[in-house]
């Protein structure tokens, strides 16, 4: 009905995906190289083999391709069904599916994580999704945002667009 819903939305299939056993083994797996409690080293492996990719989770060897979505319609795939594509040879998504795929994947090692829609100054509309988290993860109110917008090709972890409008949609 409007892009506060629509990402809202998102934000729900972003939610269950927190807590789908097959999600939090991708993140398991992909953060096992970080030291406990290393918070920067859990998100950099995260945005890594969303972006870049990691040989040790079938299917994301290669990261996430941008693609976009057919021009008359938003497609919204849930993170378990964008790791079911990517695992059948077919790892691609647009903003929202990568924003939501890497969320999901740090909701579910713990960071209280949300989805950013953005659009510059001078327009009306949300142009672009990507994934925030908040740090640090062990303390009840986290104080940091930091961007994770596996789509923009010099982006980086923490990284986040020109100054522009914006509306997150926090996971409870």
């Amino acid at each position: 009905p409007n892009q506060e819903e629509a990402l809202k939305r998102l934000a729900r299939l972003v939610q269950k995906a927190t807590i789908d056993p097959a999600i939090r083994r991708i993140a398991l797996t992909v953060t096992a190289d970080c030291a406990d409690r290393d918070d920067e080293c859990e998100l950099e492996a995260l945005y890594d083999a969303v972006k870049h990719g990691d040989d040790r989770v079938r299917g994301l060897e290669n990261g996430v391709r941008y693609v976009s979505d057919p021009r008359y319609a938003d497609h919204f795939t849930s993170p378990a069904r964008l790791m079911d594509s990517c695992k059948k040879g077919a790892c691609a998504e647009d903003c929202d599916g990568q924003a939501a795929l890497v969320a999901a994947l740090a909701g579910a090692v713990g960071f209280k994580v949300g989805l950013r829609a953005y659009g510059p100054k001078s327009s009306d509309d949300y142009n672009h999704v990507y994934a925030v988290v908040m740090l640090p993860k062990r303390r009840p109110d986290p104080t940091q945002v930091t961007g994770m917008d596996t789509t923009v090709p010099e982006a980086h972890v923490g990284w986040e667009p020109p100054r522009g409008r914006v509306l997150t949609a926090w996971l409870e």
